[in-house]
């Protein structure tokens, strides 16, 4: 008959082998012969017991762990020897031996216990006693000169069973009960000794009810079961483990074994449980390192942990570090537990929960391995267990669990959440590890910046690039290491055989830290490689206006946070441009060259995705666009904003209504904004008056004249294209009044005929394919062909072509 075990783990290499040299006093010298005769000397109704085994115990201090483990196994062990007799002297007695083992109860067995009288299960008949009292009094001996031992031994020596006992408040008879399922674990004799007890072989573990028969000279009235209990400190901190009782029997039939990791810990391994090694968080932590926090924030964590230290924390009191990716959680958890002078356990919720033990095992575990050693405990990734269907009861189950340890509980999240109806708000200390200021950034990238191969000589100022980049993208700690990490990796990429990373890689991997999700309502830009400012034709006052734009973009951060202003400044803190001007006057191409030179991206958000038809939808995903935003470092651009930030007007109907709360909205949102926002219009009257006060710069992109034009002419043709003479283009820039987009069309479509005329070779683009395109261009916009514009020779030969 099976006894429906639990899977025993076994014991890590090394474990095993070290407990059982503990036990080496069940095999000699604490009289081994009681295991083997057990199954050996075995005689229907014999009295033979096993060899006496009453080695006299050593005396001095102890100088192991090990030694004095030995000895407390060897005072269990003459525990069972006085079991051994009583089972002997009872069931035994009158079992044949060819049914031992088996489930069956013989007409002699019922007649014995029939002629005996009543008796309380505390009372053993005088003759058993008899026969079981010097094991009794041998364990006693062991236990006398046991306690001498302790005496003599050093409070620095480390006896792991008497730790094991202050840590969890174990009394004597609880220690007893882990010594005895302890010992099926180091030596299989025990095991069988174990399943002839309980005349059933497939039991290898003892019972809750061999286990109390075997301590019977030292329970107390109540007897022990008490012990057992769910509530009781083995079972609460996974020091045992009991399987379910067999079908049809009661709690007393239930198996109780010692649980792997704490067999480990008492055979001298020092490592972490197994099965906790598997939940802790992977990433490493330089110990002893600050965090890379403001001083500010490295105060409050001391301050806590000081707090704890000197006991002025309560009871069951949590620390949420709540922070995004990079931002230091774990150091900060780290630092704390330094500065408790504990050591940090920090356990991933992520890893935990998909354990196939219950989430309650998991906690209890995880609480009794942080109390083993001493240690503060760490919930990493905890904003997980918010997704769960029943978060409630998980919270709950985690809480409770860490209010009876009581021990320095930390708890780590990289979204912002409030505990509400987990009873945890009162008693939770809030610590937010926010975004580096300017001058934070500055110092991180300049102390990372060193590791980075070949950058010297790419750079002759790292500090000046440690600013531009502290600048342009808002990255913490992490991000910053992640980004360095990505340089590197994206030169090798680049140059296998010479891998210095250039400013360029460094720029490309902090684009890539960014979090991409804008994807979803806007799509990035970029301009092509070659383009650069000098390409942008403006008049000269409107060109110092971009460039006063450009400074005011590269130093923002420093302004904002070297000189003290953000402390002034609740709202506001981002940069709201206006790009005004007729159609292809190069408002798109100013917002492009602006992010390059920023080294940031540059998205355009996607109208026809962010507008919805359903009420509180556009806000909806307007508040999506900025908050991702923010996380990409990106620059945000509308073209055409009037659609989005057109004049609100008079309210007739409900869709009146709803369109100017949409703009409400927004007034709000692109306030709160801290990054860039360049707007463009055709019609600067078409903003809302109230946008018009946040705009910090507004740029006027007016008609080009005709020296503009003649210089966006030549600037459209590509090097190395064969294209009229400057005097034949000037004529064109005089006579044609086009906007710099118009003349970008021209020049293609030129260009296009050119190569049909020549076929594969290489075009040279006249001013007759000139002229033609232009033509088309009318057409397109539905100007009439006139001689005035085009001059009566022209006009001919024009007419004749295109009419």
């Amino acid at each position: 008959m099976k006894s429906g075990l639990w899977p025993v783990e076994p014991l890590p290499e090394g474990a095993a082998d070290s407990l059982r040299e503990c036990a080496s006093a069940a095999d000699g010298k604490a009289g081994a012969a009681a295991p083997a005769a057990a199954s050996s000397e075995r005689s229907t109704g014999s009295t033979a017991l096993a060899p006496e085994a009453n080695p006299e115990p050593v005396t001095g201090p102890y100088v192991s762990h090990a030694e004095h483990l030995r000895d407390e196994l060897a005072r269990i062990d003459q525990l069972i020897r006085a079991q051994t007799v009583r089972w002997r002297l009872t069931v035994a007695a009158s079992k044949p031996e060819s049914l031992w083992g088996m489930a069956h109860v013989s007409d002699a067995e019922i007649d014995r216990y029939l002629s005996s009288g009543f008796a309380s299960p505390r009372e053993l008949p005088p003759e058993i006693e008899r026969r079981m009292r010097p094991y009794w009094q041998a364990a006693e001996g062991w236990h006398t000169a046991i306690r001498a031992r302790r005496a003599e031994t050093s409070s620095e020596a480390e006896l792991r069973l008497e730790h094991l006992a202050r840590c969890f408040e174990l009394s004597d008879l609880e220690q007893d009960i882990l010594l005895i399922c302890l010992l099926p674990e180091i030596d299989e004799r025990y095991r069988r000794l174990f399943g002839y007890l309980q005349d059933d072989a497939s039991r290898r573990l003892p019972t809750v009810e061999l286990v109390l028969q075997i301590l019977h000279p030292v329970l107390d009235a109540s007897g022990g079961r008490s012990a057992f209990d769910a509530s009781a400190p083995l079972l609460t901190h996974r020091l045992l483990v009991m399987d379910p009782s067999p079908s049809g029997a009661g709690f007393s039939m239930r198996s109780v074994g010692v649980e792997a990791g704490i067999a480990a810990y008492l055979g001298g391994r020092d490592g972490i449980d197994a099965r906790v090694q598997v939940w802790l968080d992977p990433r490493r932590v330089d110990l002893g390192i600050p965090p890379p926090l403001e001083r500010s924030q490295l105060l409050r964590l001391e301050a806590i942990a000081e707090s704890w230290l000197l006991g002025q924390s309560t009871r069951g009191a949590f620390v949420l570090l709540q922070g995004q990716y990079g931002s230091g959680r774990l150091e900060a958890a780290s630092w704390i537990s330094q500065q408790a002078e504990k050591p940090l356990l920090a356990i991933d919720v992520r890893r935990a929960r998909r354990s196939q033990l219950g989430w309650g095992e998991v906690v209890a575990t995880c609480l009794r391995e942080a109390t083993l050693r001493g240690a503060t405990i760490c919930w990493t990734a905890c904003e997980t267990l918010l997704e769960q269907p029943d978060s409630t009861a998980l919270w709950t189950q985690l809480i409770a669990a860490c209010e009876r340890w009581g021990g320095l509980c930390l708890l780590s999240s990289s979204s912002p959440w409030e505990p509400s109806g987990t009873g945890l708000a009162p008693r939770l200390l809030r610590f937010d590890l926010t975004m580096p200021s300017y001058a934070q950034r500055c110092r991180l990238w300049q102390q990372q910046l060193t590791s980075v191969v070949g950058l010297a000589e790419n750079t002759a100022d790292p500090a000046s690039l440690a600013s531009a980049l502290a600048n342009s993208f808002q990255l913490n700690h992490g991000q910053i290491s992640d980004a360095i990490a990505g340089a590197a990796s994206h030169a090798l990429r680049r140059d296998p055989e010479n891998a210095e990373v250039s400013v360029e890689d460094l720029y490309e991997a902090c684009r890539r830290q960014s979090t991409h999700r804008l994807k979803s309502f806007a799509r990035r830009i970029e301009p092509p490689p070659d383009r650069g400012f000098e390409d942008l034709v403006l008049p000269a006052p409107n060109r110092r206006q971009m460039e006063e734009l450009l400074h005011r973009i590269r130093y923002r951060g420093q302004v904002l946070n070297g000189l003290g202003f953000e402390r002034r400044l609740s709202l506001g803190k981002g940069l709201i441009v206006l790009f005004t001007g007729s159609s292809g006057t190069g408002k798109s191409m100013a917002a492009e060259l602006l992010a390059r030179e920023q080294g940031v991206d540059l998205y355009k958000v996607d109208m026809s995705s962010v507008v919805s038809k359903y009420v509180g939808e556009t806000e909806k995903n307007l508040a999506g666009v900025f908050d991702q935003a923010e996380d990409a470092n990106a620059v945000l651009f509308f073209d055409e904003a009037d659609a989005l930030f057109g004049q609100r007007g008079e309210v007739k109907d409900a869709r009146d209504r709803w369109a100017n709360m949409e703009v409400n909205y927004l007034l709000q949102r692109v306030e709160e904004y801290s990054g860039v926002v360049i707007l463009t219009s055709n019609l600067r009257q078409n903003i809302d008056m109230a946008f018009m006060r946040r705009l910090q710069v507004i740029v006027e992109f007016p008609f080009p004249d005709a020296d503009l034009r003649f210089l966006i002419w030549c600037k459209t043709f590509p090097d190395g294209l064969g294209r009229p003479a400057d005097d034949e283009l000037r004529e064109l820039a005089e006579r044609f009044r086009f906007s710099g987009g118009e003349i970008k069309n021209i020049v293609v479509d030129a260009a296009f005929r050119a190569l049909a005329e020549v076929g594969d070779s290489a075009p040279e683009i006249t001013r007759r394919h000139l002229l033609l395109a232009i033509a088309r261009e009318y057409q397109k916009t539905g100007k009439p062909l006139t001689a005035k514009d085009f001059g009566a020779e022209d006009l001919e030969w024009v007419s004749r072509e295109i009419l």
